[in-house]
């Protein structure tokens, strides 16, 4: 358990695992171009195995003629057993098989392995090599006396090399000694090929490719750890609450420079948007501190007698209810953008008429307008807008545009509304467009940006008047739960178009 936890320890960072997937790929890449190599170098690997055998094959035969010569002229059956356990010992000491073929039949008179003694020794057409008189002849191979072949042979299945000569020549045919030795397998020659190396060689160059490799390996993995070590410490910068830490996006590998950049963004979107909280909890506290302060001073007015006459107290009764439908809308905002945001807002979806939807909203603002002296300026038209919609949000969403639309447009100004249907874009259906214009004092480019983003209010300096920042938010928030999207068009000083379109 100890080691393991040591190696659990070892391999949990990205750099060690980096390091070790990059040394098990370069590994797996020189053993694949060393089987490549042996395939590709099979034919000479062949001629190798076999020049081999021919060398260690002359020695033998000199030694082996004599001794045969003797035993059979001797007709000494102990002889004859000394020579074939001549034989054996020397197959067994190269790993091999000796074969004594009669010639000219090609009959097996002897073999090492016990398998083959009284078949036929005939290689036919398969591979073969050079022999000391040149080509060998295509065709079935029959050893004639004083003439050596080299080839290979397919014995029950195992590929064999081969390298025969004559060991005893008489005038009607002879006695050829026949070595053979299996092909090693792809792998099996690889090992052989290693071993034939010298060992100095051999363990130098393997100390210096694992060097190599180990080196480079750390490099390449070290090159991605390096990138990610400042985006880990600003993702605790981040934690920590130091929301203006950025990360540099200075890396040699494009994808860190792009998680930095994305990181960088993300912080800046954070930020962003706690700015914007603290901004909304300061306009919404002096949003609901203004009617609290309202309804504080003139309750107290009727309940200490300082508001004694009938007109003085109506007045105080009247701004107490004004005030107190003033907290109610802003409640009602608050809790309407906690269901959107949440997205437990329930839509009765039926078959709409936005041109209704558009009067109901002027008729209800029509005392509002009159009030402040602006025109509401709207004409019913003839046709129907239909749409597939939740009427009473549409009733929310458009009376959120002409709220924002009076509060913005100066006395003797005017705000229009206007339902038309739009060219359907290539690729989608038709579409409705509702639009309210007016002539306020218009909205600027770096804000039109922002106008719609939850808590986020046009400056109230520039603008004079109260508002919670929530009123444009749901308007978005209820437009695209229907499928539909919304947008601003404003120069400044020339008044301000918001619109919304759903798919009709």
């Amino acid at each position: 358990p100890r080691f393991m936890n040591a190696m659990r320890r070892l391999f949990s960072t990205l750099q060690s695992r980096l390091l070790l997937t990059h040394m098990l790929v370069a590994v797996a890449v020189l053993l694949v171009a060393a089987l490549l190599v042996l395939v590709i170098q099979a034919p000479v690997r062949a001629e190798y195995m076999v020049q081999r055998l021919a060398e260690w094959l002359q020695p033998t035969v000199n030694i082996a003629r004599s001794s045969f010569a003797d035993a059979v002229q001797s007709d000494d059956a102990d002889a004859q057993a000394r020579f074939l356990s001549y034989l054996r010992s020397q197959a067994d000491a190269q790993n091999a098989r000796v074969l004594l073929v009669s010639q000219p039949g090609g009959q097996v008179l002897f073999d090492s392995d016990d398998l083959l003694a009284g078949q036929q020794w005939a290689p036919g057409t398969r591979t073969r090599f050079e022999t000391r008189q040149g080509r060998m002849r295509p065709g079935t191979m029959m050893m004639q006396p004083a003439e050596a072949a080299r080839g290979s042979v397919r014995i029950e299945g195992v590929e064999w090399y081969y390298v025969s000569t004559n060991l005893l020549a008489v005038h009607d045919g002879g006695v050829d000694l026949v070595l053979l030795k299996p092909q090693p397998g792809i792998v099996r020659a690889m090992f052989e090929s290693i071993a034939d190396l010298p060992r100095g060689l051999l363990f130098g160059g393997i100390a210096a490719l694992a060097l190599a490799i180990f080196l480079l390996s750390r490099w390449t993995a070290g090159a991605v750890t390096r990138g990610l070590a400042p985006l880990m410490s600003g993702t605790r910068e981040l934690a920590d609450g130091n929301l203006a830490y950025r990360v540099p996006a200075q890396s040699s590998l494009a994808e860190v420079q792009d998680l930095a950049a994305s990181f960088n963004r993300m912080a800046d979107r954070v930020q962003q948007g706690q700015q914007a909280q603290r901004d909304f909890i300061a306009n919404v506290s002096h949003d609901l501190k203004t009617p609290l302060t309202s309804i504080q001073g003139y309750s107290q007015a009727l309940l200490d007698g300082t508001a004694s006459t009938p007109e003085r107290q109506q007045r105080a009764a009247l701004v107490i209810s004004q005030e107190a439908q003033r907290l109610s809308n802003l409640v009602e905002e608050v809790i309407d953008l906690a269901r959107l945001e949440s997205g437990r807002l329930t839509l009765h979806l039926q078959p709409t008429n936005l041109a209704d939807v558009v009067t109901d909203v002027v008729e209800a603002f029509a005392p509002r307008s009159e009030a402040a002296h602006v025109r509401l300026l709207w004409t019913p038209p003839a046709a129907a807008f239909t749409v597939t919609a939740d009427g009473d949000r549409l009733r929310r969403a458009l009376s959120n545009l002409v709220e924002n639309a009076l509060k913005h447009t100066p006395q003797d100004g005017a705000v229009t509304l206007a339902v038309e249907r739009l060219a359907a874009p290539a690729g989608s259906g038709a579409q409705v467009q509702v639009s309210v214009t007016d002539s306020g004092p218009g909205i600027a480019p770096e804000e039109q940006r922002r106008i719609f983003e939850r808590f986020y209010r046009v400056d109230r300096a520039r603008s004079g008047r109260e508002g919670s920042g929530l009123g444009l938010a749901i308007v978005k928030d209820i437009v695209e739960a229907h499928g539909g999207s919304v947008g601003v068009e404003s120069v400044v000083g020339n008044g301000s178009r918001f619109w919304f379109t759903l798919p009709a």
